[in-house]
């Protein structure tokens, strides 16, 4: 037994566990073994959404753990989701109160940005005020079925958990970003009790 496999069944969720597991075979994606390729990383971040939003977060905390020690190494396939991963745990820690903990996450993405070309730096910004936000609505809305839009649920909350926790931008407020965040949650949470995969 894996790792993942170890927490997944120490959750005590199998609803949970069940409908996590499904939406990752329903994208072609692999149960992880060894978190070091895109494929890996991009189940265990979906697997950790799935119980954040499912309010598990002890278990969200944990599977994140296993990707966010992963340093930027000029692949953005796989930074990709390991800065999703970041964003989740730095708003796991924010909502237990451990704030330093929270900052360490997001540091670790702004130093990488720090570190960028002048070009990347301005597509992080113009995205941290809102950028991909409507492209992502418009993909919910051309949704065909519950699961299209789950999906395209959890792409559009990765990314309003990346503009909060990041603290949002000059027009995209951390505000607007809890307000829509706690929205889409809902619906997800509507979705992971009535998908049947």
């Amino acid at each position: 037994m894996n790792t993942v496999q170890e927490i997944l069944k120490s959750s005590g969720d199998n609803t949970c566990v069940d409908f996590a597991l499904s939406l990752i075979k329903e994208y072609n994606l692999p149960i992880p073994q060894d978190f070091s390729s895109f494929e890996d990383l991009t189940s265990l971040v979906w697997i950790a959404t799935t119980f954040f939003v499912a309010d598990n977060i002890e278990t969200a905390l944990e599977i994140t753990k296993l990707i966010s020690d992963i340093e930027f190494a000029n692949d953005f396939d796989i930074w990709t989701w390991v800065e999703n991963a970041l964003v989740l745990q730095s708003a796991i820690y924010r909502k237990q109160g451990k704030d330093e903990l929270a900052r360490a996450c997001t540091n670790k993405i702004a130093l990488r940005v720090e570190n960028d070309h002048a070009v990347n730096k301005k597509v992080f910004k113009r995205n941290l005020n809102g950028g991909l936000i409507g492209g992502a609505y418009a993909k919910i809305e051309s949704a065909t079925d519950e699961i299209s839009e789950c999906g395209y649920r959890f792409a559009l909350l990765w990314k309003l958990m990346t503009i909060r926790e990041m603290g949002g931008g000059e027009d995209f407020t951390i505000d607007k970003a809890d307000k829509e965040i706690a929205e889409n949650i809902d619906r997800l949470k509507i979705l992971i009790k009535t998908i049947k995969l």
